[in-house]
């Protein structure tokens, strides 16, 4: 798209033509270009740019319909922010060859400057589709993609990862059509730090690497280099590269090497690392030192807290925890230190004032402020109920008084939401109190069991291990008999009639213990009823197979209606299967790209007229599928698309609204939101990993 080998030897040979010929039109239209590929992708800046409008417009005056040259004058005025002319020059440009890709870039350039990220995406997206080879267009709109991931008007986590991955494609792309020497540095900086953004550590250490050799990313690699080692676990190697960061920094104005805006956060970084090391005397060094340069580094302070811990100097740590919360009221890490060391303490007259205080507060807190223009928002009420939820989980297991320390705060609130939040906790306290009641219930030696007991146990499955259930379902003979004689029978018809009346006792108590093992849903759990159903007897397999319909086996539903049938209680069976609440399924999605007779359920397709369709599994009950084409459709329109019922189901996942951000219906064929984004992302991922699985 622009000329980039030999660009300098070009130009002075396109001088020195123009010397020759200044009326040369064509060579000085060539010059225009190579002067603006100079600003544009060479560092060539304001003066390039300048010049390559001042050729443009006397390319113009000799041909009005010059569409390279408006298209040189468009992009060189909005980069020198002169918005108006440079619409001027492009839609001219526009109007003589839409196919254009360049004018696209232009277009793309100039809503960039005007501070419109979404049209001046859609508007390089069209270049580089008008380009599919060229890599000028894909290296600008990785660029454009990583500066929208960053936004913090973009809050959503999964669009944040979208726009990443987006990011990352197409400065892969760029590289694999052939970038400049001069543009490769910074492509593979862009594929690095997104890696590192992406969770994918180990590439982005290779890749920046590889950066090392790089004069201009030296330093920042080495800083990288030193965060992704920390992510792996490789601490050492973390500090050798942060280490070097240091020492290779530009020397500040004292002459001290490493005196840059970024060495405290580096020696923050290092006293993380020497922590982790269990080297507590150089954390406290690198982080007194990082508080030297910048006393408000709150991850300096939270380092030496944890530092003073280690060294057991709790009080020093209370302080720093202390200062951090004073300042940055919502650094969750701190208060949960605090609260930690309190909770070992045993402190819970501490806790209980927390408690008070903290929900006390809450109603005078607004319901939102923004710290900096450049962070999102912060809620306040939200990061107390946050902190709320830290002492609550610390008292449970050491407040007896629990739930009326709980109760007792709810009157201290009028917000229902957080007062619905201490309900559920104090429930949570009570469930936790009889769970912990009955584990030692079936912890003892010699077990009391009845209906009543082992509907207790029901109750609180959740919080008992299942080797606890399983040891209680083990009742023998034995067993039996000697709570019979312990009852106190009189004589041996006494002592048959009270082992009957144990045995009915038992069988209900089992019949509760299998129910909860079921209502845990566990592999383990289910080949253990699976076994009582064809083993045990009569009584306990009817109990086994009544368990088994809790996990879904039609199966177990079938020999129940067999054995109901017999005396006419057929309908029980009903309102079993009635109230058992099925998990609603779900299909992997996955891609199909030949060798099937299914077609796009939207425009009918074959897989081999697209690049893939999207399909659920091939052995699940739904034949959808949407074709790559179909998704990008849906992608271009998704705001009128998208369905307002939180009933409808997508036809590829089955999620439906609650579970996907959104559910769009395009040609009555609903598409979950994730399932777009699988799309979408394929190839590009496929790309993606072809290129980093060369390092």
């Amino acid at each position: 798209m622009f000329p980039h080998h030999k660009l300098d030897w070009n130009l002075g040979r396109l001088e020195r033509r123009l010397e020759e010929k200044p009326d040369d039109t064509g060579a000085r239209t060539e010059y225009a270009v190579a002067a603006l590929s100079r600003a544009l992708f060479h560092e060539g800046g304001e003066v390039w740019y300048n010049r390559a409008l001042t050729h443009a417009r006397r390319a113009l005056q000799a041909d009005p319909a010059n569409a390279s040259a408006l298209v040189v004058g468009g992009i060189s005025l909005a980069r020198l922010d002169r918005a108006e002319p440079a619409q001027r020059y492009l839609d001219e440009a526009l109007i003589a060859d839409p196919d254009r890709a360049d004018v696209h870039l232009g277009l793309a350039l100039l809503h960039q400057m005007a501070h419109d990220p979404p049209r001046a995406i859609r508007e390089m997206e069209m270049a580089c589709r008008l380009a599919p080879s060229a890599w000028e267009p894909n290296f600008l709109l990785a660029r454009m993609l990583w500066d929208r991931a960053q936004d913090a008007g973009t809050p959503d986590p999964a669009r944040s990862k979208r726009l990443l991955e987006r990011s990352q494609f197409h400065a892969v792309r760029a590289l694999s059509h052939g970038a400049s020497a001069s543009a490769e540095p910074p492509l593979l900086y862009q594929v690095a730090i997104t890696c590192l953004h992406l969770g994918r550590y180990n590439e982005a250490t290779r890749l920046f690497q590889r950066l090392l050799d790089h004069e201009r990313y030296r330093v920042r690699a080495q800083y990288y280099l030193g965060l992704a080692f920390y992510q792996l676990g490789k601490y050492k190697n973390s500090v050798l590269y942060l280490r070097q960061h240091l020492d290779s920094a530009p020397r500040g104005p004292g002459g001290a090497a490493g005196q840059t805006a970024d060495s405290p956060k580096v020696h923050a970084r290092l006293g993380m690392c020497y922590l982790q090391l269990g080297e507590i005397t150089k954390a406290r060094e690198s982080c007194n030192r990082a508080l030297a340069a910048d006393p408000g580094d709150v991850q300096a302070r939270w380092t030496l807290g944890c530092a003073l811990l280690e060294e057991g100097r709790t009080d020093e740590a209370i302080k720093t925890f202390k200062s951090i919360l004073e300042e940055a009221p919502d650094h969750a890490p701190a208060f949960a230190e605090l609260v930690r060391i309190r909770t070992a303490a045993r402190d819970v007259t501490w806790l209980r004032q927390a408690l008070r205080a903290e929900v006390a507060g809450h109603d005078r807190l607004p319901a939102a402020a923004r710290r900096t223009a450049a962070e999102p928002e912060a809620s306040p009420r939200t990061t107390t109920q946050d902190r709320i939820a830290v002492i609550v989980d610390a008292l449970h297991p050491i407040d007896p008084n629990a739930v009326s320390t709980l109760l007792d705060a709810m009157d201290l609130t009028t917000d229902e939401n957080l007062r619905f939040i201490l309900w559920e906790s104090a429930v949570d306290a009570v469930a936790a109190q009889r769970g912990r009641e009955v584990a030692r219930q079936l912890e003892a030696e010699r077990l009391s069991w009845s209906a009543a007991a082992g509907r207790e146990v029901l109750s609180v499955a959740p919080l008992l291990t299942e080797a606890l259930l399983t040891r209680g379902l083990q009742i023998g003979e034995e067993d039996l008999r000697r709570s019979a004689v312990a009852a106190g029978s009189r004589d041996v018809s006494d002592l048959r009639l009270a082992v009957d009346r144990q045995r009915q006792d038992a069988r209900a108590w089992q019949t509760c213990l299998l129910l909860a093992i079921a209502s845990r849903q566990s592999l383990t759990g289910r080949a253990l009823l699976t076994r009582w159903a064809a083993e045990a007897d009569a009584d306990l397999a009817t109990a086994a197979h009544t368990a088994l319909v809790v996990h879904g086996e039609a199966s177990s539903v079938a020999e129940l209606r067999k054995i109901t049938r017999r005396n006419g209680q057929e309908h029980h069976v009903d309102i079993l299967v009635n109230q058992v609440q099925k998990p609603a399924a779900r299909f992997q999605p996955r891609p199909v790209s030949s060798g099937t007779d299914l077609v796009c359920s939207t425009c009918g397709k074959r897989a081999e007229d697209v690049d893939h369709l999207l399909a659920p599994e091939p052995n699940g009950p739904r034949r959808n599928a949407v074709c790559d084409q179909c998704m990008a459709a849906i992608a271009q329109d998704r705001k009128q698309l998208r369905s307002e019922d939180v009933e409808i189901r997508c036809a590829l996942c089955n999620r439906d609204a609650f579970e996907s951000r959104a559910v769009y219906t395009f040609r009555a064929v609903p598409v979950c939101a994730d399932c777009l984004d699988t799309s979408l992302g394929l190839l590009e991922r496929e790309e993606v990993e072809r290129y980093l699985s060369a390092f």
